[in-house]
């Protein structure tokens, strides 16, 4: 718990490091139906697709330097060395990057989905899809960002765009199945699913790769 405090602490005081990626999903969101003329129903049709990349995009901009400042501190290091599980310091510092960015974008998302589908069920069940979406964006693109720690994140995008595109697909599914009124469950235990697995293993390879830069 003190490790999580001490992130969000840290993490507040950057406030370009939090303030920026929430302000880029909200330019997105209303500049999307503002700068594309298409009918009502075409972009009620077309804005979840706008969403989800638009949430794919943020959270890639905001894992952009998770790392980089603890690296050049030398906290990394230090944390590496002591009797601190790295791990659970790497899934912390996700967490809190999730909490702080990716909650917000979440309920952000679900509000901005009453205001251009007009269907507030469509808000509320979009809206745990969305909190377990924005948490695996997190943690695999801060996957991407600890490979390129030392050789920037171009690396990072090139290797982790690719092991998103499942998710991407079944985020399309979730919304044919909330469109025809389907039971959607099925999906959203399955993004549970694989996050509860991510959770567990991507800080784990984060710590492995981050004691390899320190070598």
């Amino acid at each position: 718990m003190d490790i999580v405090k001490f992130e969000f602490l840290k993490l507040l005081k950057k406030s370009r490091g939090w303030l920026g990626p929430i302000l880029v999903f909200v330019l997105i969101m209303i500049a999307y139906p503002l700068t594309v003329e298409i009918s009502d129903i075409q972009l009620s049709q077309s804005f979840f697709s706008i969403l989800w990349i638009a949430a794919l995009l943020v959270m890639m901009l905001a894992t952009e330097d998770i790392f980089l400042e603890d690296f050049n501190d030398g906290s990394l290091e230090q944390n590496a060395i002591s009797q601190k599980s790295l791990p659970l310091i790497i899934g912390s510092k996700i967490f809190v990057y999730w909490l702080v960015i990716g909650v917000p974008i979440s309920i952000l998302g679900s509000i901005f989905c009453i205001g251009i589908t007009n269907q507030s069920n469509f808000s509320i069940q979009i809206l745990p899809v969305l909190l377990v979406s924005t948490y695996i964006f997190m943690n695999v693109f801060s996957f991407g960002n600890a490979l390129s720690l030392t050789k920037g994140s171009v690396l990072g995008t090139l290797v982790t765009l690719p092991l998103l595109l499942p998710l991407l697909i079944i985020l399309g599914k979730v919304v044919i199945a909330i469109n025809f009124n389907l039971n959607y469950y099925g999906f959203l235990f399955l993004l549970l699913g694989i996050l509860s697995i991510i959770i567990i293993i991507i800080p784990m390879i984060i710590s492995y790769i981050i004691r390899a830069h320190l070598e």
